[in-house]
């Protein structure tokens, strides 16, 4: 009764408490991409490697979906709130807001991340990886190893040489990832090179802490959705396409 009344309030009958399908679209698609990463990077020392392949595609596609997201809600208006104390309002609203900025900030940075290394090729490039710690060669074995990517032990990675430079990076396979220019081209020559390493991990230090934000804010969300769902009986879901408002 209370929603019908709310609807009929606000006009669109038991459709007006409901987000357009646009919006509902971009709600589930970008949930599920922030899951995904979400998993795949803070718990990447435990997942199968093959789990983080698609992590940077990932993110770039929250990052555009975002943008998409944030013209939609400001050029489209959202449905009445439903009855609430104030300070669930005011929190709800917090929660929102930030939720909006952490989708936006925390695709970025990891976009920033990747750019965040010598241009391929460069002097810069060949003096970073000319310096970059070498590990320990493999204990001895009676036959060729050909576990690692380079082949027989001693070459490739984890063969005692350096990495192979590392080549463009593909969004889900099939596109390149451009390169934020101002961040890459500081490791052009040698001399920008230890700048742009204290750069990467102030950044990879952002993006890692901005990963556990995003996870307390999804927490205070869903909480705060099943609460009014399950607790206060007023149908929150059905407003993100799940079940009926009527």
């Amino acid at each position: 009764m209370m929603m019908a009344t709310l609807a009929q309030r606000h006009g669109g009958g038991s459709r007006g408490l409901r987000y357009t399908n646009v919006a509902i679209a971009l709600h589930w698609a970008i949930a599920a991409l922030i899951l995904y990463n979400l998993a795949s990077g803070l718990m990447r020392p435990v997942l199968p490697r093959g789990f983080f392949v698609f992590h940077v595609s990932s993110g770039i596609t929250i990052l555009v979906l975002s943008v998409i997201r944030v013209g939609w809600r400001l050029t489209h208006r959202p449905p009445p709130p439903l009855p609430m104390a104030r300070w669930e309002h005011g929190l709800a609203h917090l929660v929102h807001v930030l939720l909006y900025i952490a989708m936006l900030l925390l695709p970025f940075s990891g976009w920033a991340l990747v750019s965040s290394n010598p241009p391929a090729g460069s002097p810069g490039a060949v003096w970073a990886a000319a310096n970059r710690p070498v590990p320990p060669p493999p204990a001895p074995t009676l036959k060729p190893d050909t576990t690692s990517r380079g082949g027989p032990a001693g070459e490739g990675k984890g063969g005692g040489q350096p990495p192979r430079p590392r080549g463009p990076t593909m969004l889900w396979g099939v596109v390149t990832l451009p390169l934020i220019a101002p961040l890459n081209e500081i490791g052009r020559t040698a001399a920008g090179v230890p700048e742009q390493r204290a750069l990467h991990e102030r950044i990879e230090t952002f993006h890692a802490l901005g990963g556990w934000v995003m996870l307390a804010l999804l927490i205070l969300h869903i909480a705060g959705a099943l609460k009014h769902q399950f607790v206060d009986r007023q149908r929150e879901l059905a407003r993100v396409g799940i079940g009926r408002t009527d």
